[in-house]
């Protein structure tokens, strides 16, 4: 009979401890020296709420308001035909299609640690017309199901979620947010439509890189803010971002800059916790690996916070260091991980 704790911990333990390139259920089961069976049985009943998520979120966090960052992430299944949910999804990346998992991921961050929480997988109106949503829509529901559990600072977004949908939904919902916004939107501006990319009265500069401005986008009151910036080749672009209140652009910066926790939780989860390894056919074994990764980074960022590494990536080369019986021991043992239960 296989414990509450057991259940809870054993499958992201293992995926912390495993070196392999792949981390199948086999490959998994040799890091706490049992079998591929046993592996699949720990995954089946393993919780997929968020609860235990934020509770780790709660004792890091205290009393701070945390920024809810959302965004999409390809889980590679690229020999896969028959795993339930997978489609062909087009990488803005590298601008090519994979057979892949969509995954909308909600992170919660205080600028500093970042924990996964909850997620949903997206699926293309071509491969499935019946349950078929838009992204936002799944980022509503996402927000919605994660403001019962903890009070957000505000919701910061990339700008594929920027839609009249979302904003007013937003406004409506009264939440703050930050979003990327393309250069080709038409917005007024003291009376004149241009796009936002022609809008001399950005003037940004060396001396002034960055400046913020109300104007109506259909009919939103908006603030945008505009952000020159080097790039690698030496050149210069400019970005936009979209938000409903008002601060000073360093402010409005600063929030989206939270948005990059997201991005390196992908690169730790995808590189290090084998995001893109579960080959199950069955979806509900896809989503629960998922969290089961979402729960292995967060007991990372509490070694991190331990250790006052400078980065997740140190913090679990660390805790390779152990043996699954030790790290057992631990995160059992944590109030972080269950004080809140």
């Amino acid at each position: 009979m296989i414990s509450k704790t057991e259940r809870n911990i054993t499958y992201p333990i293992a995926l912390i401890l495993s070196s392999q390139s792949r981390k199948t259920f086999e490959f998994l089961a040799r890091e706490i020296g049992s079998n591929g069976d046993f592996i699949a049985k720990v995954l089946d009943i393993s919780p997929s709420s968020t609860t235990g998520l934020i509770n780790i979120c709660r004792s890091i966090f205290k009393t701070k308001r945390p920024y809810l960052v959302i965004d999409d992430t390809l889980i590679l299944k690229i020999y896969s035909q028959i795993i339930e949910g997978a489609c062909d999804n087009y990488s803005s990346s590298d601008r090519k299609e994979y057979r892949s998992l969509c995954s909308v991921v909600a992170l919660l961050t205080d600028g500093k640690i970042a924990i996964p929480v909850d997620q949903m997988l997206w699926t293309s109106l071509e491969y499935d017309k019946i349950n078929h949503m838009k992204k936002w829509q799944i980022a509503q529901i996402l927000i919605q199901r994660i403001q019962k559990l903890v009070d957000i600072k505000m919701v910061v977004m990339d700008g594929l979620y920027a839609t009249q949908e979302m904003i007013q939904w937003l406004n409506a919902s009264n939440i703050k947010f930050e979003m990327r916004f393309h250069s080709n939107r038409k917005v007024a501006y003291k009376g004149t439509k241009t796009q936002i990319r022609r809008m001399n009265a950005f003037n940004l500069n060396g001396k002034r890189p960055k400046r913020t401005l109300l104007i109506r986008w259909y009919n939103f009151e908006l603030y945008v803010t505009a952000l020159r910036r080097r790039m690698r080749n030496g050149d210069f672009s400019i970005v936009y971002q979209v938000s409903n209140y008002k601060a000073s652009a360093t402010q409005h910066i600063q929030a989206y800059g939270c948005r990059w926790d997201i991005e390196k939780f992908f690169r730790t989860a995808k590189q290090k916790l084998g995001l893109n390894d579960c080959q199950s056919r069955k979806r509900d074994r896809q989503e629960k690996h998922i969290m089961s990764v979402f729960l292995a980074y967060a007991f990372a960022q509490l070694e991190r916070i331990r250790l006052k590494s400078k980065n997740v990536e140190r913090a679990i080369k660390s805790l390779k260091r152990y043996n699954f019986g030790q790290l057992f021991q631990r995160f059992s043992r944590s109030r972080q991980v269950f004080g809140y239960a």
